[in-house]
């Protein structure tokens, strides 16, 4: 690097984008990193106003514009329709104003993302331990006069708040693990008869209460799957509970399996409102939720994302299409071959 213009190329290669602005308010310089925010070659950008390189109006630069400015957070639309969140330093160099621009939009939509968890978590844990608290409160004060039909219902009303509250916890923990690096599946041969099962056992009470039945469809002889089973009796469970939340009261959930090739496809139809096209791409993001909640729709929008981690962890595929009739059909596929990852952790 020459002693004489080493500075000049520092400039040039930071990812930052880098902008002089004369006293005439028109650019006169702007680095390759300020070429890839505002995705405007630097000689188009040459001669023009900052407002219009940014698609800002002036009186939002205002501030920038009377340095020294630190870190100053600014929305732009850049070539494209593309939002940008840019994080803007300003001095001045003699006669010229110096900005350096740094895309903190991934930082900023994180934020947002956290802002909304922390906005949410604790409702949604209210929701239903104020369910056991109402019901534990009959029992303590009127144990001895309930029948047992009402007794009943009392209990199942826990175990509902229970179980709410037991599939809030594990997808926040599975939620933790992928965030932290350390989410795992533990592959080894299962019996895929037990794992439905399992998740169905869970899941009856909420169907009866929603006065909701399941047809499950299956071939006459499964194959022998290698899969963390736990994981995919959660991932059964979260796109189980997810379709009886969202499909009407006395509805029919279907849940089928097919052989398909290499591959075991598993496939979730519901009745519910559906998904636009628009919203899918975003879907199985972390706290993302769609559409109008009611009382029992609680969650923090997890679930999706865990069940996607876990889906891929195995080597598979999931996604979610248009039901016809109304609807939609969350599916995911899992490999049949891979024998020689038998016990492997991922």
């Amino acid at each position: 690097m020459s002693s004489e213009n080493w500075p000049e190329q520092v400039i040039q290669a930071i990812p930052e984008g880098v902008i002089v602005i004369d006293a005439a308010g028109k650019i006169v310089f702007l680095n390759p990193g300020m070429e890839r925010i505002t995705g405007r070659p630097g000689a188009e950008a040459l001669g023009q106003r900052l407002g219009e390189v940014l698609n800002v109006p002036e009186t939002d630069l205002t501030q920038l514009m009377e340095p020294p400015v630190s870190s100053r957070p600014m929305r732009v639309v850049t070539r494209g329709d593309r939002p940008l969140t840019l994080a803007v330093t300003s001095t001045r160099v003699n006669s010229h104003l110096v900005l350096v621009l740094r895309d903190v939009t991934e930082e900023e939509t994180n934020r947002q993302y956290h802002s909304y968890f922390l906005a949410n978590i604790t409702h949604e844990f209210r929701t239903p331990l104020s369910g056991l608290n109402a019901s534990l409160e009959l029992l303590l004060d009127d144990a001895g006069y309930l029948s047992p039909a009402e007794m009943n219902e009392l209990l199942y009303s826990i175990y509902l708040s229970a179980s709410g509250l037991q599939a809030l916890v594990d997808n926040l923990l599975e939620s933790v693990h992928i965030e932290s690096g350390r989410f795992t599946i533990r592959r080894h041969p299962i019996e895929l008869n037990q794992v439905l099962a399992s998740a169905l056992r869970t899941m009856q009470p909420l169907l009866d209460r929603r006065r909701q039945s399941l047809s499950l469809t299956e071939p006459l002889h499964l194959p022998t799957l290698h899969a963390d089973p736990t994981r995919l009796v959660q991932v059964l469970i979260n796109l189980l509970s997810n379709a009886s939340k969202y499909s009407p009261l006395d509805s029919t959930i279907d849940l089928s399996l097919d052989c398909i090739g290499n591959q075991l496809r598993f496939a979730v139809a519901d009745r519910g409102p559906g998904i636009a096209p628009a919203d899918r791409a975003t879907l199985f993001r972390r706290f993302v939720r769609l559409g109008e909640r009611s009382a029992d729709q609680y969650g923090i929008g997890l679930g999706l994302s865990v069940v996607k981690a876990i889906v891929e962890g195995h080597g598979g595929e999931v996604g979610v299409d248009e039901r016809p009739g109304g609807g939609s059909i969350f599916w995911f596929t899992l490999p049949l071959t891979g024998v020689e990852n038998e016990g492997a952790d991922r």
